[in-house]
Order: C-alpha cells, then sequence, then structure tokens
C-alpha cells in the first residue's frame, strides 16, 4: 500500500507541475500563433482546379448531376476553375449557364473510346487501363498545363478516373480523386465465367494497378458508398485518406414539382444506352412484367433515356413498354408515376434514380444491387426484391396498399432531406478539401 501511495504522489505531483512547464508565456505564444495559422488555413478562400469527365449543364444523366452540384457547393465557398469534357456529336456546351457561380470554365471535346483501334488495341498489352491510354487527349493536357502555370491552385479535384492522367505530373497542390469506383471493375470478374472471366480478370487487374499508382500520388480519395470505401481501401491508401462523399439529389427542385401518380404507371429512369440499365430492363420485361399484369393486367412501363432501335424492337410490347426518349427533366413523369422501379442486376456506385424518386415521393421498389451502398432499408424506405417473383409482388402490393406506399415515402423523403441532399453532400466534400489543403486529413 506504500508503494502505491508513495507512486500516486509521483505522478499527481508531476501533473500538478506540468502546466507551468507547458503553458509559459512563450510556449503559449508560440502555441496560439500555430492555432491561427491552421485556423487561417482552414477559413481560407481556396484556388481550386476542378477537372471533370463530363461538362456539369444540362445536369441531365448521374455524372453531370454530381459535377454540376459539387462545382455549385465549391464555388460557393471558394475560387473554382473548370476544365471539363462534353460530346463533340452534341450541342456547344452552355457555359453561360454556369456563369452565375463565378467559375473560370473551359470546355474541351471528349475523345471516344474506341477498342478497335490500334491505340487501343495495343494498350491490350500495357499495365494501365486502355480506356485512360486511348483516350488521353494532349490538347486537355495542355489546357491543364496552362491553367496551372496562370494560377497558384491549392487543390486540383479530378473527378473520375478518366482525368486522372491531366493531373499526375503536377506537383504543388494538393489532388484528390473524386468517386472511385471499383465495384464496377470488381463485380464483373466475380460474377464471369470461362473465357468471360479471363477477360473482366485482366481488366479488374489493370484497374487495381492503376488505382494503387495513382493513391501514391494524390492526397485523397472519395467513394460514394461504405463497400466503395471498402474496396479502395483494400487497394490503395489508409483509410482515413479515403472519404465518402455519396451521391445525391436536390430536395428543393423536387418539392417544386407538382402532378399526381398515374394509376398502374411504373417507371424506369435510366438511358438504354449503358449497358447495367439495358440488363435491368430485359429481366424485367422477359420475366417479371409478365408476373405482374397476370394480376394487374392495365399496368404499363414508362423508360426514359436513349434507347437505340434494337433495344426498342427487343423490349416493346403492344402499348405495355413507352419509351419517351430522352427527356431534359425526367422529375415530372417520375412525379406522375405510381411506382418507379430499379431492378438493377449490374454496376457500381449508388443509384440516383432511387434518391430522385424518394425526394419526389415516389415508392420504389428495388433489387439489392439496385439499393447497393444507400442509407435505406427494406419495408421502411422501399421494398427490395431480387427474384422475379418476389419482385412481381413487391409491385403488386405496393400497387394494392396505399397505406404502405405513404409510409414507405413519407420515410424516404425524410431520409433524402436529411442524409442526400446536395447541400448536405457538397458541405461534406467542402471539408474534406479543406482538410486536404491544410494537410489535416482525418
Amino acid at each position: 500500500m506504500q508503494r502505491v501511495s508513495r507512486k500516486w504522489r509521483r505522478g499527481l505531483n508531476a501533473w500538478a507541475r506540468a502546466p507551468a512547464r507547458i503553458f509559459t508565456p512563450s510556449r503559449l505564444k508560440k502555441t496560439c500563433r500555430s492555432f491561427g495559422a491552421k485556423l487561417q488555413r482552414v477559413n481560407k478562400r481556396l484556388e481550386i482546379l476542378y477537372l471533370a469527365s463530363w461538362f456539369p449543364f444540362p445536369a441531365d444523366n448521374g455524372s453531370r448531376q454530381r459535377t454540376f452540384y459539387l462545382l455549385r457547393a465549391l464555388a460557393a465557398r471558394h475560387q473554382v476553375s473548370l476544365i471539363a469534357l462534353y460530346d463533340a456529336e452534341q450541342a456547344p456546351p452552355q457555359l453561360d449557364a454556369l456563369r452565375a457561380y463565378n467559375a473560370d470554365i473551359s470546355a474541351l471535346p471528349r475523345k471516344i473510346f474506341i477498342p478497335q483501334r490500334a491505340r487501343a488495341v495495343r494498350a491490350l498489352f500495357s499495365p494501365q487501363p486502355r480506356s485512360v491510354i486511348e483516350t488521353f487527349d494532349p490538347a486537355v493536357a495542355n489546357c491543364v498545363q496552362t491553367r496551372v502555370a496562370q494560377t497558384a491552385f491549392d487543390v486540383i479535384l479530378v473527378g473520375e478516373l478518366a482525368m486522372a492522367p491531366y493531373a499526375r505530373k503536377i506537383n504543388g497542390p494538393r489532388k484528390i480523386l473524386d468517386d472511385i469506383e471499383a465495384s464496377v471493375f470488381a463485380d464483373p470478374f466475380q460474377q464471369a465465367r470461362g473465357f468471360h472471366r479471363i477477360r473482366r480478370g485482366l481488366t479488374w487487374w489493370k484497374f487495381q494497378n492503376y488505382v494503387r499508382t495513382l493513391a501514391s500520388e494524390f492526397d485523397a480519395l472519395t467513394v460514394v458508398s461504405p463497400r466503395e470505401r471498402e474496396l479502395a481501401h483494400a487497394l490503395t491508401m489508409p483509410a482515413k485518406q479515403i472519404h465518402i462523399v455519396p451521391n445525391g439529389v436536390d430536395v428543393s427542385a423536387a418539392d417544386a414539382v407538382t402532378g399526381s401518380a398515374i394509376p398502374d404507371t411504373l417507371i424506369y429512369n435510366g438511358s438504354l444506352t449503358f449497358a447495367p440499365n439495358q440488363d435491368a430492363m430485359r429481366f424485367f420485361v422477359r420475366e417479371t412484367l409478365p408476373l405482374v399484369r397476370a394480376h394487374a393486367p392495365n399496368v404499363v412501363l414508362r423508360i426514359t433515356g436513349r434507347a437505340d432501335q434494337v433495344a426498342q424492337k427487343e423490349l416493346s410490347a403492344d402499348n405495355i413498354v413507352l419509351f419517351t426518349g430522352y427527356v431534359p427533366d425526367v422529375k415530372p413523369l417520375v412525379k406522375t408515376s405510381a411506382l418507379c422501379i430499379v431492378p438493377l442486376r449490374q454496376g457500381g456506385g449508388t443509384r440516383l434514380k432511387i434518391l430522385e424518386a424518394m425526394a419526389l415521393r415516389t415508392p420504389v421498389v428495388a433489387t439489392s444491387k439496385g439499393a447497393e451502398g444507400l442509407q435505406v432499408r427494406h419495408r421502411k424506405h422501399l421494398l427490395i426484391a431480387d427474384t422475379p417473383r418476389a419482385f412481381a409482388d413487391a409491385i403488386l402490393e405496393l400497387l394494392q396498399n396505399p397505406s404502405l406506399r405513404a409510409t414507405l415515402t413519407a420515410n424516404a423523403y425524410a431520409q433524402a432531406r436529411r442524409v442526400y441532399d446536395w447541400t448536405v453532400i457538397g458541405e461534406q466534400l467542402d471539408r474534406v478539401v479543406v482538410q486536404t489543403a491544410s494537410s489535416q486529413i482525418c
């Protein structure tokens, strides 16, 4: 007991003397100066260069929406320069639409990946993804280098993997790689069989190799979901440098949409030029829709977005499946549908189509894959079903149960506003940018 008492007394005496030793006037002054410098860096209006693989206006697909709303959030707090790519075969980019955000904007045509090109074929033997090699454009690289030479940027934010090569050789600014989607490559490899598994395995290996290289050159990565974070962490850097910045929805814009649901009308808001969307609609129209119509013969399905003639011919069926074509704003169509269906079986990231339906108070039936990465629960925010029979039963239950529809849509709307509104997500990205710029990643 005596030894213990002496030990405690020594500890207490040391603790009592510590303040006098640590907080001398000179130490206190130095501490305050250091804290003030850190605080000044945090509050500083940063110079940010945003490299985007999609010109963000009109915000008519998921990638453009992410770029648009993240740009808007950053431009409200910092000085942002944007270099973005656009599809050359479409109308020229609407630069004036973004002037309100005080961003310095450059738009260049996107180089399309064509696998049959000689350069793309040669890239099969490269350790880098051949799409990255084939689509590299010296004109874009020159534009980036010129902008960097003109402005002392604090941070370079790189939107998606395709834009990473243009930031790799730039030294000085902190670099953040936004929206790494490892599952887009990991899942096809895991699901493939036979020769396709070898091919998918090569693609997955190249992706892993490339991302590991980038991780040593970038200061932080962002991903859209916890699963994407786990995959990225397994490939690259410490988990504390990988931040979740999810996809979102403009709840205020959704609130402004009016209209009532048309009975027995289903909607799938996704372009069939995207392979996972086409697979989802084949699965649904062939195997699930007949089961639904056996009990609800008036049900029709609306599919929004571009669809080639082959897809339309394959899926159309006597006024049961209606193709809207390209629609600048799908919100009114989603708002006036009885249900939004998301029967996805492939793809990565998170589904903006689900978030949009949640904000519009349109009930959702989705597969587990469709709802992957979202903070939603079965029978609280939506219904989840993975077989044709279960999916059909879920649709029929919602069509016939107004009370369940009301409960799900109220919960889903509240979740969209609390977790997924773009204003909330913009603040999350801003914290990542400020922390990275001040070298205090946490």
